[in-house]
């Protein structure tokens, strides 16, 4: 059997839950440019196909006919019906989204679009959600899937008059047209024209809820090898989707007639559909208008010819002085290069900060001028600032005066009960009283000790100055907003070098105190990631029975946190919410939160009442929180993620602490 695979991943009962919450949640998005555009119909319109076929998969069973069946589509699509196509083989989610995406920026009102997808797919009972599988997605992690919602907000952003998607995997919706069309010539005209006009947006899908064949068809998937005949075999220069897909020796009829799979056609529902069609014509009726219809021709104006004779010598001229230009041009972008090499060979030396940042600045003053004809001087300069800020903050950092290492900053007369301020990156720190709470996961109550946990989520900002880099996918958002691109043994590389900057080697602390903590244990200073037990003790406002981090009513939610019904797809500088009882910000939502533990879900059944620190191992971390991208349910206190601490996602953030002894 084809394209669907059965995963099989025991997950806790509660994880199911709030998972197809995440889901669940009504995503809103605005179209510009469908309303009120121009709908005089014509069949002569441009036409696009992005075709996708993947074979070859990195986790899952390999398919055999996939990347033929693209090919064969792509092949005719092009030669006989005139598609200006796209072709993706082996694709990865980031290629099939990126590609729609370009689609989206690309076409306009007028254009017509057909994507066409053959690969593993995959149906979830327990949330009743279709997804596609990219070469890249694994069985039992949907990281990298791509959620059929996905598809459908993709193609409602684009403002294509008529928009097909045909899925050769398991992607079902409702059927909203079953009749035959078989209409007279004069009534096709007509319906060919309003089907034309009226924007669409509809599916064929290879089957509902159930395996579809790999093969069956000639070295192609039954669906697949009914579809190429399908558009080889018509008699007619200019037909609907419907047609093809309902008439007589139609795709429905070929494909249900070998095999116990049933395709479907259907409108895409909230997607822009307005009862229109996709008309397919061949390249023939685009030219000549075969077929019964063609569009009304212009008015003819008629004008005496102009008596202006022929040049091009300044246009000779004009294309002498370009390229003439353009050597300039390239003389200097390689003399910028040349620059940049010794500039980063002198990083490489043992020069303090200051004449580090002062190199990137000269570099940036010499080659300050756009190079209209490369893109490689923009990614240089970008580099340069980047150093910049980075040498600059390392000059600030060399400056800071140190702590004492004699004396704690616990101690009497200290921190304890208020705000403690990391001395080198101004990351702040709220002390927290311990005590003892219970949760839906905890099973049994738990206790932790007084401690201090992250005010804000880390920055940015506070990443670059004790990083020199920034992973972030939403790096224009400032250096106020979360860092994330982070996985779990990324935040340890920032925390050695963090406590390593702030010398002392070890914490200020007697002996017995942190420094012989196994929570600390090759840490080498004062700062680490929060327990699991400790982060939500803390989201909750110190143990209390608050659903979310600051409130129990999903009504108030929106005060205290950045998540899907609010955020527009994007993270938010922190701090910018209400904070919850301790006067912490966004513990629930803008960003997941790695925390130490490993994932274990049996853990907290026997786990230690004080103090638990997470199983020994298990090849997962855990995360807590929710985020931008995730509904409310994802939000609350007791809701967890868990994945590889390799892993890395533009969701994934974290705050740091450290014990109050």
């Amino acid at each position: 059997m084809r394209r669907y695979i059965a995963v099989f991943v025991v997950i806790c009962a509660f994880m199911m839950l709030f998972l197809s919450a995440a889901y669940s949640e009504d995503r809103s998005v605005t179209v510009k440019g469908k309303k009120g555009t121009d709908t005089s119909a014509s069949v002569n319109a441009r036409y696009h196909a992005l075709i996708i076929g993947s074979n070859n998969y990195k986790h899952l069973p390999k398919l055999k006919t996939a990347i033929a069946d693209a090919k064969a589509v792509e092949e005719i699509l092009r030669t006989k019906y005139g598609f200006k196509t796209k072709l993706l083989i082996d694709a990865t989610r980031a290629d099939i989204l990126g590609n729609i995406n370009k689609m989206r920026k690309k076409l306009g009102s007028n254009d017509n679009l057909l994507i066409y997808y053959a690969g593993h797919g995959e149906f979830d009972k327990n949330v009743e959600k279709a997804y596609w599988l990219p070469v890249d997605a694994q069985r039992d992690d949907p990281t990298n899937w791509i959620i059929a919602d996905d598809i459908t907000s993709n193609i409602k952003r684009i403002s294509s008059r008529h928009i097909l998607l045909v899925s050769d995997s398991c992607y079902s919706g409702t059927l909203t047209r079953a009749a035959v069309i078989d209409l007279k010539s004069a009534e096709k005209d007509e319906y060919i024209k309003k089907m034309a006009e009226r924007p669409s947006r509809t599916l064929m899908a290879s089957g509902g809820n159930e395996p579809v064949a790999d093969g069956g068809g000639s070295g192609h998937s039954v669906f697949a090898s009914a579809f190429l005949k399908a558009l080889k075999e018509t008699e007619k220069n200019v037909f609907t989707a419907e047609e093809l897909f309902h008439g007589r020796g139609s795709v429905k009829e070929m494909v249900a007639g070998k095999s116990d799979q049933v395709p479907e056609y259907n409108t895409i529902k909230n997607s822009g559909h307005e009862g229109g069609d996709f008309v397919f014509q061949t390249a023939k009726a685009s030219v000549s208008g075969a077929g019964g219809y063609t569009a009304p021709l212009a008015p003819i104006e008629i004008k005496e010819p102009s008596g202006k004779d022929f040049k091009i010598d300044d246009l000779e001229k004009e294309a002498k002085e370009i390229e003439k230009n353009k050597a300039a041009w390239n003389s200097k972008l390689q003399k910028m290069k040349q620059a940049y090499g010794k500039v980063k060979t002198f990083e490489k030396g043992t020069s303090p900060a200051d004449r580090k940042s002062s190199a990137w600045q000269r570099f940036l003053d010499t080659f300050s001028q756009d190079n209209p004809y490369s893109q490689e001087d923009d990614t240089m300069r970008q580099e340069a600032e980047e150093r910049v800020s980075y040498w600059n903050s390392q000059q600030q950092i060399a400056m800071a005066p140190r702590p004492d290492p004699s004396v704690s900053p616990l101690g009497k007369g200290g921190i304890k009960g208020g705000v403690f301020k990391d001395p080198l990156t101004n990351i702040e720190f709220v002390f927290v009283k311990g005590g003892c709470y219970g949760s839906s996961y905890t099973v049994h109550e738990v206790c932790v000790d007084d401690f201090y946990i992250g005010k804000y989520e880390v920055t940015q900002g506070q990443w670059k100055a004790v990083m020199g880099n920034n992973p972030s996918s939403f790096s224009s958002c400032g250096d106020n907003c979360p860092v994330e691109q982070v996985s779990w043994n990324d935040i340890q590389d920032f925390i050695n070098k963090l406590n390593q900057k702030n010398n002392p080697p070890s914490p200020p602390f007697s002996k017995g105190g942190l420094k012989d903590s196994p929570l600390t244990k090759g840490a080498g200073g004062l700062y680490r990631l929060p327990t699991e037990a400790e982060w939500e003790y803390a989201a909750r406002s110190g143990g209390k029975s608050e659903k979310y981090a600051g409130t129990s009513n999903e009504s108030e939610l929106e005060d205290y946190a950045w998540y899907d019904k609010n955020s527009g797809s994007k993270t938010h500088p922190v701090g910018t919410k209400q904070p919850n009882g301790l006067g912490i910000y966004d513990m629930s939502g803008n960003v997941w939160e790695w925390v130490n533990d490993w994932y274990d879900k049996n853990y907290y059944s026997n786990s230690p009442k004080n103090n638990p620190k997470g199983p020994n191992s298990s090849g997962l971390r855990v995360l807590r929180g929710g985020s931008w991208d995730f509904g409310a349910r994802l939000l609350a206190t007791s809701g967890r993620l868990w994945d590889e601490p390799s892993k890395r996602s533009d969701s994934y953030g974290f705050r740091l602490a450290f014990p109050a002894k």
